[in-house]
């Protein structure tokens, strides 16, 4: 069978940097290990905001333990985000990026809107319509966020522990030392600490090699960690991801499954990517295909191997 079995054992822990550390990535990755380690160390703390201090002096922690730093003001306009709007998922993490000078930011795969409250108002429909168009087609609409530290510490993986919002990067600790390191693990909402076995499902697996390729192709240096020992992700997922990793170029699709072959959760093949749309193409058809963002001439291979007298 091509996908490795509905749960899957695995012996990989991690799936390391392609290149040695920058001093500041192997900084904030030795924070983050003494952080998990014992987060309610006070030493440990005290040595990861002294670092975030240095990385971004005008951060502020709050009471919940959220660390506010302001938003350079070019980044939610450029994503077209109108005031009293704001971002999670992809366009949060490269504002965070921006902030902490990683990195310029990248134009966001798409924009996931949020806004602070209750209870919705009709321009909530107007702004997703006009700024998530297909995503709201398909039922995608401006998450209401009720309280940013539940918010935060409800992600799948640590990276994704971040807003941001009127003109302020909402985040955590972790987030932050994580992103700098270049390191992709679960949350500790997931189990993502050394004392506990992790417990991600299969699509935030699915999540962090798809990012994981993402940032290879575009020559940053990222790791993996906090992987189960057993997981298992649908048909559904994986074209989900693929399609996303699409999205991106072929180039990132590629490396999406040549990753999930070294992790062992795909055969290994030489022509993977059109092997993978042959065995997942039953998932095309329909009004909620899962592959709209797949060029037409790989499907156009695959319908002529399907009927070569056809053609």
């Amino acid at each position: 069978m091509w996908i490795q079995g509905s749960t899957l054992s695995i012996s990989q822990r991690s799936l390391s940097p392609e290149r040695p550390l920058s001093s500041r990535q192997a900084q904030a990755q030795a924070l983050a290990h003494q952080l998990i380690q014992s987060y309610s160390s006070r030493r440990s703390v005290e040595a990861a905001l002294a670092f975030m201090e240095d990385s971004a002096p005008d951060t502020a922690i709050s009471d919940d333990d959220v660390l506010a730093l302001p938003l350079p003001s070019s980044i939610l306009p450029s994503f077209g985000i109108p005031l009293g709007y704001g971002v999670k998922g992809g366009a949060a993490r490269e504002a965070l990026i921006a902030t902490l000078s990683v990195r310029e930011p990248h134009q966001p795969r798409d924009i996931d809107l949020i806004r602070r409250g209750s209870y919705r108002i009709p321009a909530d429909d107007e702004v997703a319509k006009a700024l998530m168009g297909r995503d709201y087609e398909h039922g995608a609409r401006v998450e209401l966020i009720r309280s940013l530290p539940g918010y935060l510490q409800s992600r799948d993986l640590s990276v994704n522990e971040v807003t941001a919002i009127d003109g302020t990067v909402y985040t955590s600790l972790l987030c932050c030392l994580d992103t700098i390191g270049h390191v992709l693990r679960p949350s500790r909402y997931r189990s993502g600490t050394l004392h506990k076995r992790p417990s991600l499902l299969g699509t935030s697996l699915l999540k962090m090699v798809r990012l994981y390729a993402e940032g290879s192709i575009l020559g940053e240096n990222w790791s993996i960690t906090g992987i189960p020992e057993e997981v298992s992700f649908s048909e559904f997922d994986l074209a989900i991801h693929l399609n996303k990793a699409f999205q991106r170029g072929e180039a990132v699709a590629e490396r999406f499954l040549h990753t999930l072959e070294v992790l062992s959760l795909l055969s290994a093949t030489e022509n993977r990517v059109d092997r993978a749309l042959r065995e997942l193409e039953h998932l095309r058809h329909g009004e909620k295909g899962l592959f709209p963002d797949v060029p037409a001439t790989h499907w156009e291979s695959i319908l002529a191997e399907k009927c070569p007298e056809d053609t």
